[in-house]
């Protein structure tokens, strides 16, 4: 499409000043924005004031806010002001004497304490160490140093008489070296 018609100069496009449009030179207004002498010297002052933003919706959110602070508040005020329930009452029946001790009363068996679990590394040459020289060891249940890891011996005689691997382990304060069972020392113990 030509943007110049053939009607000479009265017919030519040009852009209304108001909102850019293309309209012609003689058109007395702008056909999309309605302004009037869209491509007069001067624009008219409606044409020159921008066109103002849409309004925001700014009332919606905040009334949306507005009612979860309330409820909010409302949640707090009853949880603050609702009475705690009262301890339970104790039921106590009617106090009665003690009675007389008997002097003849059996004292109450105490189990010895349970014989340690059997070593499972004695007369095993072929036990697989867990632990390796330098290593720094405490007992597991209270963390209490244990000592380090001096060597491994795969065949060590213990004093009752068996043999079975052990560590040679240092004592922490430096109060000198002892055997330890492998399987004792690999249940109780772990690295530091």
């Amino acid at each position: 499409m030509n943007d110049q018609p053939a009607n000479g100069d009265a017919g030519r496009l040009l852009a209304c000043r108001a909102c850019g449009n293309r309209v012609a030179r003689a058109a007395p207004r702008c056909p999309a924005c309605g302004a009037h002498e869209p491509t007069g010297a001067v624009p008219p002052p409606e044409a020159l004031a921008r066109p103002s933003p849409p309004p925001r919706r700014w009332g919606l959110a905040a009334s949306l806010l507005g009612a979860a602070l309330a409820g909010a508040a409302v949640s707090a005020v009853v949880l603050v002001l609702k009475p705690s329930a009262p301890p339970p009452a104790i039921e106590r029946g009617p106090e009665t004497p003690a009675p007389a001790a008997e002097p003849s009363a059996p004292a109450p068996v105490i189990a010895p304490p349970a014989a340690p679990e059997p070593s499972r590394s004695r007369g095993r040459p072929d036990w697989l160490f867990f632990f390796k020289a330098g290593d720094q060891l405490v007992r597991m249940g209270d963390n209490a140093p244990i000592g380090m890891v001096l060597r491994t011996v795969p065949t060590h005689a213990f004093p009752d008489g068996t043999v079975g691997p052990a560590y040679l382990v240092q004592s922490p304060d430096g109060g000198g070296q002892r055997f330890v069972d492998a399987d004792e020392l690999e249940r109780g113990s772990r690295l530091q």
